[in-house]
């Protein structure tokens, strides 16, 4: 007969492994990314997470998840899993599961939790990265206490800045990106609008831009971003 064991077993549903020692925000409990954490030099390269065959030189390239969210399943439910295939790279951005604003605030809240949990951890195990900014809607913002400030962050504008409305949102919420977090310099990962911003260029701030995957392939094809 197997006996059974006296130390219950708990399953880590939510990866607690993911923020162990970190500080966590005062209004939300999220795990706060550290200043040292981040790389204060950008990437010469920017590659996707689902196309990191397309890497050429892993020594000066960074890692992104800026791709549809299935493509992420697998790293989001085993995050340790791909720490040593990661660490050939010369750093990553910080992870970006979608908190869209059709989400209750909860899942939202969430999302946005799971990216800044993988993202200490992966800093906490040796990693370089520069954190992604992605908020939800505007009761997100309390969120952005779990930033830095004062050093580069990432912003990904691939696939949602097609419609003038969403491009007048999501100017809105980067300049409350800037004033909160004072960066030193943003990565922009896909298509670059003056309009979004042109604000950070009044304060002052360095704009590295990265042409997406899709903007590569349509500049192949004679297609300009």
């Amino acid at each position: 007969m197997i006996k059974k064991s006296k130390t219950p077993y708990i399953r880590d549903v939510y990866l607690a492994y993911l923020i162990k020692g970190a500080q966590l925000t005062k209004t939300d409990e999220m795990p706060i990314i550290e200043y040292w954490m981040v790389s204060p030099t950008p990437p010469k390269e920017i590659i996707q997470w689902d196309r990191r065959k397309d890497v050429v030189d892993p020594k000066t390239t960074a890692i992104s998840f800026y791709c549809v969210d299935q493509n992420l399943t697998p790293i989001l439910g085993n995050p340790k899993k791909y720490l040593e295939l990661l660490r050939k790279y010369e750093m990553v951005i910080g992870m970006d599961a979608s908190p869209y604003e059709n989400m209750p605030i909860t899942v939202q809240k969430s999302q946005i939790f799971l990216n800044l949990a993988i993202t200490y951890y992966y800093a906490m195990n040796g990693l370089k990265i520069i954190p992604n900014v992605r908020l939800g809607d505007d009761r997100t913002f309390s969120t952005l206490e779990a930033y830095p400030k004062h050093t580069l962050i990432a912003i990904g504008t691939n696939g949602f800045m097609r419609l003038e409305e969403n491009r007048k949102k999501f100017a809105s919420q980067v300049r409350k990106v800037i004033d909160e977090l004072l960066p030193i310099g943003i990565l922009v990962y896909g298509p670059y609008y003056d309009e979004i911003f042109s604000y950070a260029k009044t304060k002052g701030i360095k704009i590295y831009k990265y042409n997406s995957f899709i903007m590569k392939e349509n500049l192949k094809g004679g297609i300009k971003p």
